[in-house]
């Protein structure tokens, strides 16, 4: 597995000589100027996951104008959650509705024909998300996967540039992925392409969501650590123990990285991909405890040449990713059909 100096921390498109000029001023008038300019006619983007909600207003450029955040809501009736989700889509458009001609959303699968089932929102089985948002904001809206935007973001602006075959990866809540293939985003057959955290890492392993055993989800996403690990405690929370050198903890991240290598093996054996980009919150704040097992993982599983020299990389674009993503499905970017 090659590496990468382009990490996370280094967000090029607003980088300066003076590191003193990133202070929360500077960060102020960027969001203010990029308000200014998404003003002139935007798109909205929103990302839905299983533990936040995103949103912002973006132009053709990716910028982003000031984003919105919610805490998902843990609502067990379809309508709250849309209701909460439709009022933030609100604030983050604010007075700018008139020019606003689409709105992008990145949201958790499986989905199909713009009905969503996010394995980590019950409150949503076969929800018309796509019709309701059409409906309530009077413009087309366009709903995809949110890992599939992620991998769009990342391509279009992060980690992914120039890349002719890439898999991106979200390792979150959930493990989710996304296949961008000769500049195109892949859907499949029914736009659900892509789902790499439903492939078996290890056939005896524990028992995923999606009622299977062993998926790469199961083992290497930040609910299955925790759960694993016991004791109501976090990912983040085991992963600060086990590099405090915890047996239990250091040995349920060798496992996840092993899971997300023996993923990865079996995706660039079957695309031929150029490029790996993993992001989440999972990944990025534990990518020091993930990356050696990932790696030796795959030296191991590769045996074809192709494989063995994948590049594989953290995101650079945070969370911002799925925003861009969304963006891009709005502006129609890295689609020659409309998905499914």
């Amino acid at each position: 597995m090659s590496s990468s100096t382009r990490g996370p921390a280094k967000a090029r498109a607003h980088a300066t000589s003076d590191g003193a000029r990133s202070s929360s001023t500077s960060s102020r008038r960027s969001t203010a100027a990029a308000d200014r300019r998404v003003a002139a006619g935007a798109v909205l983007a929103l990302d839905i996951g299983g533990t936040r909600c995103l949103a912002a207003v973006a132009d053709s450029s990716g910028a982003l104008g000031a984003s919105q955040r919610l805490s998902t809501p843990r609502a067990s009736d379809a309508e709250e959650l849309f209701g909460a989700i439709a009022s933030l889509c609100e604030r983050t458009i604010g007075d700018r509705g008139r020019v606003i001609t689409a709105i992008g959303v990145g949201c958790g699968g499986p989905m199909r024909e713009g009905l969503v089932s996010p394995l980590h929102i019950p409150a949503w089985r076969d929800f018309p998300l796509r019709a309701r948002l059409a409906e309530r904001f009077g413009i087309p809206c366009v709903v995809d996967n949110d890992a599939k935007a992620m991998a769009l973001g990342e391509w279009w602006l992060g980690a992914g540039r120039s890349s002719r075959a890439m898999l991106g990866m979200v390792v979150s809540t959930g493990v989710g992925g996304g296949l961008v293939i000769a500049g195109q985003l892949v859907d499949g057959a029914t736009g659900n392409a892509g789902h790499v955290g439903h492939v078996i890492a290890f056939p005896d392993g524990p028992e995923c969501d999606c009622g299977a055993h062993g998926c790469v989800e199961a083992v290497a996403s930040g609910s299955a650590i925790a759960r694993r690990y016991g004791g109501d405690v976090a990912a983040e929370v085991v992963a600060a123990r086990a590099r405090a050198r915890d047996p239990r903890a250091g040995q349920l991240f060798d496992e996840a990285g092993t899971a997300l290598g023996r993923g990865i093996a079996a995706a660039a054996a079957l695309c031929d991909l150029d490029r790996v980009v993993i992001g989440g919150g999972v990944a990025l704040g534990a990518w020091d405890l993930l990356r050696p097992p990932l790696a030796a993982e795959l030296a191991g599983a590769a045996r074809l040449q192709f494989v063995r020299d994948l590049d594989v990389r953290p995101a650079e674009l945070g969370e911002r990713a799925g925003l861009l993503g969304a963006a891009a499905l709005a502006l129609g970017l890295g689609r020659v059909l409309a998905p499914p």
